[in-house]
């Protein structure tokens, strides 16, 4: 793990604005993961597949479902990446 530095005239006042931005932006974070995981819960039941195949490549596209898959596909890539930021802030300490 990496130190970051920050200078402030008023440590005092920031470190608390900080924690609260982080703690913010967490629960931002965790809402919009809980959204994503409703949407690919919906899309895959409604197109009655199995989501690790979809990734693997292994359900087909027609013209059919090629919308609801684009959909799909999208909100898991977007999930992925709010985990990823998520994990990130939780890793966060702010030392004084």
């Amino acid at each position: 793990m990496q130190t970051i530095s920050l200078k402030s005239n008023s440590p005092d006042t920031v470190i608390p604005l900080l924690r609260s931005a982080i703690e913010r932006e967490k629960r931002i974070l965790t809402e919009s993961l809980r959204i994503a995981k409703e949407k690919i819960s919906r899309i895959s039941k409604a197109l009655d597949i199995d989501v690790d195949k979809l990734m693997k490549g292994e359900i087909e596209h027609t013209e059919s479902n090629e919308f609801l898959l684009l959909e799909l596909e999208g909100e898991i890539e977007l999930m992925r990446h709010l985990e990823s930021e998520l994990k990130e802030l939780e890793s966060v300490e702010i030392c004084k």
